[in-house]
């Protein structure tokens, strides 16, 4: 059985994670900013009583802030982010025969690990697991 995909977009070109790690999709509502965070840590957002911190994965993939209001929460076992996103588009469930591996150096600052056809274009998969070692990284790195 093929791996369901939630398709959203971000600056107009299509993305993908697991359905798995999708916890919910969700309007955007109040964000709590933090100190001494990365550009692109936006603050906090409460999801039922539990933080999240919000990621604009639009300034991570494209150096560009989103102005978007939708946001996808991870589920709360894989960690504790939600991600800014323009809108969701479609749910995929490709052959994982046709799901292509892409190069860690030119992937979209690493944070992009396949990609697949669907419908009228390609889909690139997001690596979860990468964004969270980047922010990991990033804030053992903060002065």
């Amino acid at each position: 059985m093929n791996e369901k995909y939630l398709v959203f977009t971000i600056q107009k070109k299509l993305y993908a994670l697991p359905s798995a790690i999708i916890g919910e999709v969700a309007a955007l509502e109040r964000v709590f900013p933090l100190p001494l965070v990365p550009g692109y840590v936006k603050g906090l957002i409460n999801r039922y009583s539990v933080p999240y911190a919000l990621i604009d994965i639009s300034l991570l993939l494209f150096n560009e802030t989103s102005g978007s209001k939708k946001i996808i929460v991870l589920k709360e076992e894989i960690d504790k982010l939600a991600l800014l996103i323009d809108d969701v588009t479609d749910i995929a469930d490709p052959d994982t025969q046709k799901i292509m591996k892409i190069e860690q150096e030119t992937s979209m600052a690493g944070l992009v690990n396949s990609y697949f056809e669907w419908k009228d274009g390609q889909v690139f998969c997001i690596d979860a697991a990468e964004i969270i070692s980047r922010i990991k990284r990033d804030f053992e790195q903060e002065p």
